[in-house]
């Protein structure tokens, strides 16, 4: 039987590695990913294609006809490039070139159009590719365990890494793990019944206090004077212009934290297909372990921003 070719645009991003080692670990796809120049040489590269990945060499800015010849063949496009990134000549060309199906750069959390600029240029994608009438699957997986954990004392303060928290503590919201996020998607893919569907992948819903209750397990850390941003500093955060990165963090935060957008409930609501429920016999993580890891790894997001710009961090209350 031949294999599903599957080409991932962003492989050496943080959700495009994961489902790209489980495309790999499956061994019943042939997966390209495409590489800048710049890139061919970093270690999480030379990682995948020891696992079998092949390279192909281009850039995502480059003409349509160079996007539509490395599309020629694929069945599976995979886009996990940064939402700013312009993904409509990649759609295109792709449509022109016969992908069997696209999922476009979306793995976030639940939430309705206009409460987050990001979502919104997402959900945009997604009507691009319909009104383009191409196969396609919207992946949605709440948001990461390891972006609800409290950065450790030693850790500097920054938007990323801010020593605080926001909205209710008591919140529960859906939550995933790279791991869980790489095993589904490799099963959503090939899967008839998510064909022009959206799709939500999650490991449970949890809040702020069960996960700061384990991080103080684990690191033997008391988190407890780490304060609160009112909600109106938020609210300053989503409406202010001069720092683009805190008020895309604002935007998130009072989604995630103060609306409580990112449940299952509002997923259902939505119409979306529950992944849980298609596919069973995918594990749980152990949440303890979990958290252990990310504080043994050292793990800190780490985009494209100024540092003066990361340093602009919320202002808290007692």
């Amino acid at each position: 039987m031949p294999k599903t070719h599957v080409l991932i645009v962003g492989a050496t991003g943080y959700t495009g590695g994961a489902i790209a080692k489980s495309i790999l670990q499956a061994g019943t796809f042939r997966l390209f990913i495409l590489i800048r120049e710049s890139s061919i040489n970093k270690p999480t590269i030379k990682e995948l294609t020891d696992a079998g990945a092949e390279v192909v060499r281009g850039d995502i800015s480059e003409s349509p006809e160079k996007l539509e010849s490395y599309l020629k063949g694929v069945d599976v496009l995979i886009s996990t490039v940064p939402v700013m990134v312009d993904q409509k000549p990649l759609i295109l060309a792709a449509k022109k070139a016969g992908v069997g199906r696209v999922v476009p750069s979306d793995f976030g959390p639940i939430a309705p159009k206009g409460v987050m600029d990001m979502h919104d240029l997402k959900l945009g994608i997604r009507d691009y590719i319909i009104e383009l009438g191409l196969p396609h699957t919207f992946v949605e997986v709440g948001w990461w365990l390891s972006g609800m954990l409290p950065p450790l004392h030693s850790a500097t303060n920054t938007l990323l890494t801010q020593k605080s928290y926001v909205g209710d503590r008591s919140q529960k919201l859906l939550y995933s793990t790279l791991s869980t996020i790489g095993n589904m998607v490799a099963r959503i893919i090939i899967d008839p019944r998510t064909l022009d569907k959206t799709v939500v992948v999650y490991d449970g819903e949890i809040s702020i206090n069960e996960t700061w209750k384990v991080a103080e397990k684990v690191t033997g850390e008391d988190f407890s004077d780490y304060p609160k941003v009112s909600d109106e500093e938020i609210e300053r955060g989503c409406q202010q212009t001069d720092n683009w990165a805190k008020k895309i963090s604002a935007e998130y935060h009072r989604s995630l934290f103060i609306r409580g957008d990112n449940t299952l409930a509002n997923a259902e609501a939505f119409g979306r297909l529950d992944a849980r429920k298609l596919y069973e016999d995918v594990p749980y993580p152990d949440v303890e372990k979990e958290v252990e890891n990310h504080y043994a790894s050292g793990f800190v997001l780490q985009y494209s921003v100024p540092e003066e710009l990361l340093l602009d961090v919320f202002k808290t209350i007692v």
